[in-house]
């Protein structure tokens, strides 16, 4: 028991870390996932980016056995592996984005950890930390051109994003199938959703977690939900390493920003939906459009519409609005348009994934006591 709680330890010690289940679900969760030998690997790992001599070096194994250990993690999508000209680097990753997308690996080993994912979210304060602070993802408007009275930002502009990326893999969210691993729960859409981009998703590639696609393929796969009322979201960072395509009945993180509102919320977004009453019709479309319910509607009709009849006004939460312009694509009189935050109130993410983690890091220690 002991080698496991210190594999938590150090795994705590990771982005938002991995704060303790009050039922046990994360010792469980980590025995499904780690097995021992894993656990001893892992934890003789720095946590930063290292090559198998670096790695042998420091723990008196030949450059062979450093890198079978080092190769043997990487492919059972518990540690991250990228090429590099001095050789490939190994890095311990966080659950979120990390280890636990990429048990996608594991097809053959069954599927319980998934369900005991589901059990280890709801009985720890995970997603409290999460909406504390920096939020993991930020919601991308479906097209540039919704945004209406001002210039986008690049990394607010899904095509934008996909054309830093030279490179894509498309694999299965992990939120829709911990989702189907629970009796009852209803969600339908599709699961190869999460892309991925550049080194992330080589990774994905060469340990068959996902499959390479092409970029007009990934803006097809992001841009399908549109359909069916899913929203575009991606990484923290302006690199946008990793998009995917989420619903509100499926989704996690979506889902903990409702339970566990917090200052996240604020920056999740940069747009938000506004209304033209001088066009809206109050026919209700944008209202059972929202996948959030952020958008609502008089139970009565008794305000004068557009065309001076008596109708259900609509209004919108715009401080919860995620501006994904869901609603914008389905208003049949074009009442409805998204608006960039004022500069003021403009959020900048960092560049990278990497140091977006580094935030995470630094956050989660100082407010330590106020997360575990």
């Amino acid at each position: 028991m002991g080698l496991y709680r210190d594999l938590l330890k150090r795994i705590d010690e990771l982005s938002y870390g991995f704060p303790k289940s009050f039922l046990g679900a994360d010792i469980l969760l980590i025995k499904k996932i780690f097995s021992e030998q894993d656990a001893k690997d892992f934890l003789l790992m720095g946590k930063r980016y290292e090559t198998a001599e670096e790695y042998a070096e420091k723990n008196g194994f030949t450059i062979e056995e450093a890198k079978e250990k080092l190769d043997r993690m990487a492919n059972r999508g518990l540690i991250f592996r990228r090429h590099r000209e001095r050789g490939d680097e190994y890095g311990q990753f966080p659950f979120v984005m990390g280890f636990l997308e990429w048990q996608g690996s594991r097809s053959g080993e069954g599927k319980s950890w998934l369900y005991y994912t589901a059990m280890y979210m709801a009985t720890s304060r995970w997603g409290k930390r999460m909406t504390q602070t920096m939020p993991f993802y930020r919601t991308i408007p479906q097209h540039p051109g919704m945004v209406k009275g001002s210039v986008i930002k690049p990394y607010d502009d899904i095509e934008a994003m996909l054309d830093k990326h030279t490179r894509f893999a498309v694999g299965h969210c992990v939120c829709r199938m911990m989702d189907r691993s629970i009796p009852g729960n209803k969600c339908n859409h599709p699961i190869e959703t999460c892309i991925e981009t550049d080194d992330y998703a080589t990774y994905y590639i060469e340990t068959g977690i996902g499959r390479e696609i092409t970029k007009e393929e990934a803006l097809a796969i992001l841009r399908e939900g549109e359909k069916d009322g899913r929203i575009i979201q991606a990484t923290n960072s302006q690199e946008g390493e990793n998009f995917c395509s989420c619903c509100g009945c499926g989704c996690g993180m979506l889902r903990m920003r409702s339970m566990f509102p917090g200052p996240a919320n604020s920056i999740w977004s940069n747009h938000y939906c506004e209304i033209d009453y001088d066009k809206c019709i109050s026919c209700g479309k944008c209202v059972s459009r929202c996948p959030f319910g952020y958008i609502k509607q008089e139970k009565k009709a008794k305000t004068p519409n557009c065309k001076g009849k008596l109708s259900r006004r609509v209004e919108i939460k715009t401080d919860d609005c995620l501006g994904c312009g869901l609603c914008v694509s389905t208003c049949p009189t074009q009442a409805m348009s998204l608006r960039q935050k004022p500069e003021e109130d403009l959020y900048t993410p960092p560049p990278t994934y990497d140091d977006a983690m580094e935030i995470w890091e630094a956050t989660t220690k100082k407010d330590y006591n106020k997360f575990k």
